[in-house]
């Protein structure tokens, strides 16, 4: 079972296309990047001001672009390592059942490994009869949307 992979595909009488996931690893969220680091073409830019040069926004989207570079090298370095050493010595598993009709759902639960498997059937018998997923033996963390 693989977070890159659902365990499992289903369609609910309301016609949403759910998949479901299982897995042991979770990073740490760590947010969008800093707002003040996204580059902005138009700032100054109001009513007697000269348009921005084209080469003011290449500079400001490769300095953007750049800022992002620590980020990638904090999830590659610290990030995956640590959430790797921590899913070695825990059992606990994460189950997600996901949907982007109308638009995207998210619903969590965690569970152990032995009921794992039990987790991920409940979930999908009752999505597939378009219930809201109750299983037992899991921990509910949540749904997004």
């Amino acid at each position: 079972m693989s977070v890159f992979r659902p365990s499992s595909r289903l369609t609910d009488p309301d016609g949403r296309d759910w998949e479901l996931y299982a897995y042991r690893m979770k990073l740490p969220d760590r947010g969008g990047p800093d707002p003040w680091l996204a580059p902005d073409p138009v700032v100054g830019a109001g009513p007697g001001t000269a348009p921005p040069r084209a080469a003011g926004g290449i500079f400001d989207g490769a300095l953007w672009l750049l800022g992002l570079v620590p980020r990638l090298i904090l999830r590659l370095f610290w990030d995956i390592p640590r959430a790797g050493l921590q899913a070695l010595g825990s059992d606990e598993w994460t189950v997600e059942a996901v949907t982007w009709q109308p638009h995207r759902t998210t619903y969590t639960w965690r569970t152990t490994g032995e009921f794992r498997r039990h987790v991920l059937a409940q979930v999908e018998g009752q999505l597939a009869r378009g219930e809201v997923p109750t299983p037992r033996r899991a921990t509910y963390l949540g749904a997004s949307r």
